[in-house]
């Protein structure tokens, strides 16, 4: 129960610090986003096209140029924590079919089953994701690592399962993610709402850690 607590936790951590910010009194508007709800007041809400770029072009991962990079799929990422649980290259999983580039600290996520919530940062220079996921990086004053984070909140979750919803196998298509509405800190804010939610995240993964032991 405990550790159900934490994980419940360290996603309210995320999805307010990236909806109301750090600062308690801050005035707030309305975002025009009803999920997204109110915001604070200097923040920018904008298509989520102006802001972040979805890769286009798939290559072939039996190339010699790409076969011995890291493949990124959904099966490697923790579902709702962007955490990388394992790697493998495209030869090592035997990947055949095209599959997208994407490039070090670009944000990649899951277009299947959004209700999982797989997004996860890319930590190679080079390396290739699955074309079930989008590889994309923030343009136009929006920080990749911002980005992450809001796109593991809570309220980004769930307008991508009422979007999925809407057809037969649940997934969000490229142009539902680029008609979203993103609020957009000035770049000075978002990077201390990463630094704050990087810490309370590592403050709750120890007291996790701590509780899986207790029960070993």
């Amino acid at each position: 129960t405990l550790i159900q607590l934490l994980k419940e936790k360290r996603q309210a951590v995320i999805s307010h610090a990236v909806t109301k910010g750090l600062n308690p009194d801050a005035p707030m508007k309305d975002s025009g986003v009803e999920w997204l709800g109110e915001v604070p007041e200097h923040w920018v809400v904008t298509k989520f096209s102006h802001c972040a770029q979805i890769r286009n072009g798939l290559v072939d991962p039996k190339a010699p140029d790409f076969k011995n990079l890291v493949l990124y799929a959904p099966n490697h990422i923790e579902k709702g924590t962007g955490k990388i649980v394992y790697k493998e290259t495209a030869e090592e999983q035997g990947a055949d079919s095209s599959k997208y580039l994407c490039y070090k600290g670009e944000v990649i996520y899951s277009k299947i089953r959004p209700a999982l919530a797989k997004v996860a940062i890319c930590e190679e220079e080079t390396a290739l994701c699955s074309a079930d996921m989008y590889p994309i990086n923030a343009v136009n004053g929006l920080d990749n690592r911002f980005l992450y984070f809001f796109m593991l909140s809570d309220n980004f979750t769930k307008a991508a399962i009422l979007d999925s919803d809407r057809v037969a196998m649940p997934k969000i298509n490229r142009e539902s993610l680029s008609d979203y509405r993103l609020p957009v800190p000035p770049v000075i804010e978002q990077m201390a709402i990463c630094n704050f939610i990087a810490n309370q995240n590592t403050k709750l993964e120890e007291l996790e850690s701590k509780a899986e032991q207790a029960i070993q």
